[in-house]
């Protein structure tokens, strides 16, 4: 028996249960809520809060204190997936070391990774894992709050790449799309003739149960058909399982989807085959993540075995580098000495009194005062040049919003016959707000997709379709952020001070 714990915005959820086969049986759940702005997309902003309301939950439901798992969604914690040949575990964390590398993982300043085997294809001789990336602070601060909570971390793992495993063998040979709400939070996990496509997280504005929070589920839907083209995938979407709100909810959001398209079917995620609850299925779509949290997965290396290993190599190298001081220091002092005594042989007291009287000959003085001033001054005259330097990198690398911009946004808008209005744009943020209007609706999204592929914005995102008075158009705001200008190579080595 073990505990699943997973963190959200606003709340923590408590499964107790175990696996079973290719299951899980759940025992027990338990939810309370987190105070206010204590944590934040997984990242705690106030660990008293957090280690309390853990207190709190496990006194009250008289829950054992070790074996607990920990499930988190956050940017801090990122999870992909990856094809590795089939090799031994040690050379498969060399693998995918190597991958995280090469690829946005190496922006985090002191990773761990740990990762967990998913699938193996012996015909191609290749093994699907998935990895789990966190700065070595992060998981050191939520061992840190489990510990002093009286509790035991036995791993934290990603839980949108644990649900997308979860529902990958009822998934087989469906084309079909799980979304899972918490909070203002919307996972979708999209899955084309029993095969995983791609997982997305996105905000949502609208409350469930009005006609706006259908219209932005189905924006949602609209650019997976626009990724099916874009792939060039025949299978036909329909089917969306929905999680996170209940069942009435989901009911009204069916309708109000219907509405919009009669071939799009919402309806309550249901629990995967060999998943026991004792509760009962009801609460199965408000506790997606800790459930999945109790499948048995093959873990290879475990992100917090990963960082324990980490700071026992820096303990090792410290303790090497203390040595080797120690040492240099030794040799120091007797080069000293050494030194010390020779020029005390070899020196003549007549010598010693010519080099003491040109040390303090006043002009000598004088001369040095003069160089070390010319010095310091050269130094505070680089330091402001390199400070003009990132000044003119970064205006440099600002957008220019000219006319340009304006035409490609029209030339984009034209091929599709939609009508396009300028509303603002603020310099502060480099965000275009324009209302692009069309008779039909996929028109608009072809647009807005021509949009996404345009590198002159850093982000596209749209939202509120409206159907005219008159019922002869639809209107949707779409809000453009302009990407950034490329600073040349060069010019960001002279400001950063590089040398090839």
């Amino acid at each position: 028996m073990s505990e699943v714990v997973f963190l959200s915005n606003t709340n923590i959820q408590v499964v107790s249960g175990k696996a079973s086969g290719s299951g899980v049986k759940v025992t027990k759940l338990f939810s309370a809520p987190l105070p206010e702005g204590a944590v934040l997309n997984g990242v705690v902003m106030d660990q008293d809060m957090v280690i309390q309301t853990i207190k709190d939950v496990w006194q009250m439901n008289k829950l054992p204190k070790s074996e607990v798992t920990l499930i988190i969604n956050s940017p801090q914690l990122r999870a992909s997936r990856v094809d590795a040949p089939i090799q031994s575990d040690k050379k498969t964390t060399e693998f995918i070391k190597r991958e995280t590398a090469d690829s946005d993982y190496g922006r985090f300043q002191k990773p761990v990774t740990g990762w967990y085997l998913v699938s193996k294809d012996s015909k191609a001789k290749t093994q699907r894992v998935i990895y789990e990336t966190a700065e070595s602070e992060f998981v050191a601060r939520y061992v840190e709050i489990f510990e002093k909570s009286g509790l035991k971390l036995k791993s934290i793992h990603n839980g949108v790449q644990l649900a997308t495993e979860f529902f990958t063998k009822a998934s087989a040979g469906k084309t079909i799309i799980y979304m899972i709400l918490d909070g203002k939070s919307l996972v979708t996990i999209f899955f084309a003739e029993g095969k995983y496509y791609y997982d997305s997280t996105s905000r949502v504005f609208a409350q469930p149960g009005t006609p706006e929070f259908a219209r932005e589920i189905y924006a949602s839907v609209s650019s997976i058909r626009q990724f099916m083209s874009a792939q060039h995938l025949e299978a036909t979407l329909k089917d969306v399982l929905f999680a996170g709100i209940t069942q009435p909810q989901v009911a009204q959001l069916s309708n109000d989807i219907l509405n919009i398209d009669s071939q799009i079917d919402v309806s309550v995620v249901t629990p995967p085959s060999g998943t026991s609850i004792s509760d009962g299925a009801s609460a199965f779509p408000f506790y997606i993540y800790p459930i999945a949290g109790l499948k048995s997965i093959a873990e290879k290396l475990s992100i917090l075995k990963a960082s324990k290993q980490s700071d026992s190599k820096s303990a090792d190298k410290a303790g090497v580098m203390k040595y080797v001081l120690i040492g240099a220091a030794v040799l120091a002092v007797a080069g000293i000495a050494y030194g010390a005594l020779a020029v005390v042989k070899a020196s003549k007291k007549a010598e010693l009194k010519k080099i003491q009287d040109y040390i303090y000959d006043p002009n000598v003085v004088a001369q040095v005062d003069a160089y070390d001033a010319m010095y310091n001054n050269m130094s505070e005259i680089g330091q402001i040049q390199g400070g003009v330097d990132l000044l003119n990198a970064d205006i440099a690398s600002y957008p220019i919003p000219d006319s340009s911009i304006n035409q490609k946004i029209v030339s984009a808008a034209i091929p599709h016959d939609v009508d396009i209005e300028f509303n603002s744009y603020s310099a502060s943020s480099g965000v275009f707000n324009i209302t692009a209007s069309s008779p039909v609706v996929e028109d608009i999204n072809m647009f807005i997709a021509d949009l996404m592929a345009m590198d002159i914005f850093e982000d596209v995102n749209y939202t509120g379709y409206v159907l005219s008075s008159d019922g002869t158009s639809w209107r949707i705001n779409v809000v453009c952020t302009l990407a950034g200008n490329t600073v040349a190579e060069d010019a960001a080595a002279e400001t950063t001070g590089e040398v090839s």
